[in-house]
């Protein structure tokens, strides 16, 4: 008797399915791999290399040879022997005169007079100069210009004058003219204007008549000049003693006197 093969068991489809993915042997995929393609090298020119130029040698200048003395030929020197030597000349010194010393006159310092008026003007480094002349007991400024041999006009006179209080004033005028006395008290503002004695003006200034300067008075005045002296070249003013003039410019007595400038000549 055949036995009976087991009945086989049913499996279901999915599981089937399952099993066949796990039985499927898994084949190997081939890895491909990719050559880089060569790289071309770059073909690099050799630059052949600039010669350097030679440097010029300089070339030293030739020195031009001497022409050498010709030797003296043994006979020369035979007579150059023989020939007898000069006798030396002695020179004389001539002697020697002796210096005479020029004597000449003398200088002598001129010593100006020490009155108040120059030693005024040296203090105050004026520039001046001194002039003299006689004047006999009557004297007057037209004799002084005739000595001078100037005009009367450029030798100053100073007057000293004084207002209705007693008020003492210095006023410059040209020797050939007077002063309106009506005219500078209009400008002073005062009420009269008249001159001092002798006695007074030599109290305030400290010079006797004919010796007056505006330098080196004694007592401190103001001073009024003539606007027209300014216009001299040269004038003359008393240098404080009698026949004595101190000649300068009208700016100098201007700059070390600094008077009021007025219009009071008649």
């Amino acid at each position: 008797m055949k036995k009976k093969k087991p009945a086989k068991k049913k499996v279901p489809a999915k599981k089937k399915a399952k099993a066949l993915k796990k039985s499927k042997p898994v084949k190997n995929k081939k890895v491909v791999k990719k050559v880089a393609a060569p790289k071309k090298k770059k073909v690099v020119k050799k630059v052949k290399a600039v010669k350097k130029a030679k440097p010029i040698k300089k070339v030293k200048a030739v020195k031009k040879t001497k022409p050498k003395k010709a030797a003296v030929s043994k006979k020369v020197k035979a007579k150059k022997a023989a020939s007898p030597k000069k006798a030396a000349v002695k020179k004389v010194k001539a002697v020697k005169k002796p210096a005479v010393k020029k004597t000449g006159t003398p200088k002598t310092k001129v010593s100006l007079p020490a009155t108040p008026a120059v030693q005024d003007l040296q203090r105050q480094k004026a520039v001046f100069t001194l002039c003299s002349c006689q004047m006999a007991d009557s004297w007057s400024i037209e004799q002084q210009a005739a000595q001078l041999k100037v005009d009367p006009h450029c030798i100053i006179q100073t007057l000293v004058m004084e207002d209705e209080i007693g008020k003492p004033m210095l006023v410059l005028m040209h020797g050939d003219q007077e002063v309106s006395s009506e005219e500078l008290a209009a400008i002073i503002g005062a009420q009269q204007i008249s001159a001092c004695s002798e006695e007074l003006t030599e109290v305030h200034t400290g010079y006797e008549r004919g010796a007056i300067s505006p330098f080196g008075i004694q007592k401190v005045m103001p001073a009024f000049m003539e606007k027209s002296i300014a216009m001299m070249p040269e004038i003359y003013l008393g240098a404080g003693q009698r026949g004595l003039l101190a000649k300068m410019k009208p700016a100098e007595l201007i700059d070390k006197l600094k008077p009021f400038m007025v219009s009071i000549a008649k």
